[in-house]
């Protein structure tokens, strides 16, 4: 495994903390890219390691639908014939599902223009991945399904997203040994606080006898009601006793973002990022941290990788596409 790039899980054992949401949301806008906010458009793959399927659910994906998920990539045999690719569902369907599911929760709306994706893949995941845990319990190297399976195609993308189930298990011990970083949602309440300690405990044990490279990303802190003094109060000692490690961008709890999954897409795709779509805004300021975070910490290694879209716009010979990435 490359400890360079950027593969961040996005972890937490505690339920409801805006987990799959916060994946989510920062894989579109990493992938999407915004100029106006110094983020250049990436390729980015989200795996959904959540039998649940709530990340793919999130673009509208029908998890019913007979397509190959990260269950079958995980049960295949370990010898190197492997394609990744063939499990993928890449950003023109995406798009249609997004819009497919918009339509028919809004009959009498338009499609908004911002309703689609042009970097961003995804490997799905349905509820038959509630039986990994036990099939992979008798494999030899159950713990490093995963990474070996995501080894042959890491440098086909910028960046890898994980999210992860709400349990400490053997599929979020897959993802964290596939991951040079870890993201940790924390829900602005008072029992968040409880978990944070048994995280990084478990944290500390995969970097001992997993994987090494495996560092906090960061902490991004969500669900947060202003006015609240419970929330200020998880809010002050998370920052307390994380640091310069909590995102400064905070996540609110509002109903814009509650409800985006049910018009079957991000709400940084659903909502323009203004003060009046403060959802929008809010997650498109944590990609902008994310993204300031991942330039530091190339700086920090000596690391400059170059841009897969500028790669793969070289290689088609597209002078176009290469301009703009130059402009970026």
């Amino acid at each position: 495994m490359d400890p360079y790039k950027t593969i961040i899980s996005c972890t937490n054992q505690k339920g409801g903390c805006a987990k799959t949401t916060t994946a989510v949301n920062l894989a579109t806008s990493l992938a999407e890219g915004n100029p106006s906010m110094g983020i250049p458009p990436a390729k980015v793959l989200l795996i959904d390691l959540d039998p649940q399927g709530n990340a793919s659910t999130s673009f509208g994906v029908d998890k019913r639908l007979d397509v190959p998920t990260v269950y079958d990539l995980l049960m295949q045999p370990s010898d190197g014939t492997l394609n990744v690719h063939d499990y993928l569902i890449g950003p023109g369907i995406l798009t249609d599902e997004m819009q497919r599911a918009f339509k028919n929760m809004n009959q009498d709306s338009r499609i908004p223009p911002r309703l689609k994706v042009e970097n961003l893949y995804l490997l799905p995941s349905n509820i038959r991945l509630s039986g990994a845990e036990i099939e992979l319990a008798t494999k030899l190297g159950r713990e490093t399904r995963l990474r070996e399976a995501l080894a042959p195609v890491m440098d086909d993308f910028d960046h890898i997203i994980i999210d992860t189930p709400p349990s400490l298990g053997l599929l979020t011990i897959n993802a964290l040994a596939a991951s040079n970083w870890i993201l940790v949602p924390v829900q602005a309440e008072y029992y968040a606080l409880e978990g944070m300690s048994q995280l990084m405990n478990s944290i500390r044990l995969i970097q001992k006898r997993v994987n090494n490279h495996l560092k906090l990303f960061g902490i991004a802190v969500t669900m947060y009601t202003p006015q609240s003094k419970l929330s200020a109060f998880v809010e002050g000692e998370v920052r307390k006793h994380f640091g310069e490690d909590v995102f400064q961008t905070v996540i609110p709890r509002l109903m814009s973002i509650a409800e985006a999954p049910k018009d079957g897409a991000p709400v940084v795709l659903l909502k323009k990022p203004t003060k009046r779509n403060k959802g929008s805004k809010q997650y498109w300021g944590l990609a902008k941290e994310a993204h300031q975070r991942i330039l530091a910490r190339r700086a920090e290694y000596g690391v400059n990788p170059e841009s897969v879209l500028r790669r793969e716009a070289i290689e088609k010979g597209d002078p176009e596409h290469i301009w703009d990435d130059i402009e970026d």
